[in-house]
């Protein structure tokens, strides 16, 4: 019975977590959908918006559903097995929600690529890839994820990809208008901006990963708290203290009989 009480428990675990992370990647997509659709087009500020990743603010309300979600189901696992296996399956979770926004928007990139060509998805893809192999020996996402590190305007069409170079030394030169006064170099500019953005992302990485711990380890005491017996209330695996016998003469130790009294005639 034991062993099928486990079983039951672990299989409802797992539902529970499968169900939670979908949720919780589907509002992750949904929210970067609607900044790729709205906020982001905006002019003048929304290729700013973009560069800041704006749209990763909801990462607070994300993972910390997330943590919470994890902390909570937890308590379906056996004691000894509760924060390792947790603790893993968050090690593992967490970095994939979270580079779902720029998935969609590498996603977003390709099929306006393919618009603009007239062409398919799977043949932008191929040029982009091609792209990407030229400048960091790396194609799909992870290509597009390290170019728009150091460059966040991206190439919209075949002509801009063969004009990359020129593309690239534009927008160095777009910089460099505005720090001209301080006479920084075009290479000075480069390496601020790949830093700045890598910064960005490294701060809501960590606000992802802060905002996941904390609420698990909230959930975790909620379970503890509701579990925990209330004063008063005995449980019905636990004993009693037995009862103190009443006071009782050492065996060793001579009675003392009461002391008769005559009583007088009169």
């Amino acid at each position: 019975m034991k062993v099928l009480k486990l079983l039951a428990q672990t299989f409802f675990y797992i539902v529970v977590i499968l169900n939670l992370t979908f949720i919780v990647a589907l509002t992750k997509i949904a929210a970067a959908f609607f900044c790729e659709q709205l906020i982001y087009k905006i002019l003048f500020v929304g290729d700013l918006l973009a560069i800041l990743d704006i749209g990763d603010f909801i990462n607070v309300i994300v993972f910390a559903i997330l943590g919470m979600g994890f902390g909570l189901a937890s308590c379906l696992l056996p004691k000894y097995a509760q924060g390792k296996t947790s603790a893993v399956l968050l090690i593992i979770v967490v970095p994939l929600i979270f580079s779902t926004s720029a998935f969609v928007r590498y996603n977003f990139w390709i099929e306006d690529f393919a618009i603009k060509e007239n062409i398919s998805y799977a043949q932008a893809e191929k040029v982009t890839n091609s792209f990407f192999n030229q400048k960091f020996k790396v194609d799909g996402f992870i290509g597009y994820y390290l170019y728009t590190a150091q460059f966040p305007i991206l190439p919209s069409n075949q002509d801009e990809i063969t004009k990359a170079d020129q593309l690239e030394q534009k927008v160095k030169s777009e910089f460099l208008s505005v720090t001209r006064l301080a006479k920084i170099q075009p290479e000075i500019v480069s390496a601020l901006l790949a830093s700045g953005v890598w910064s960005i992302r490294f701060f809501y990485f960590s606000l992802s990963v802060f905002t996941t711990i904390a609420h698990f380890n909230f959930g975790r005491q909620e379970i503890l708290k509701l579990t925990k017996p209330k004063k008063g209330f005995k449980s019905k695996n636990q004993k009693f203290p037995a009862i103190p016998p009443r006071y009782k003469p050492g065996t060793n130790q001579p009675i003392e009989q009461p002391v008769r009294r005559r009583v007088r005639n009169s």
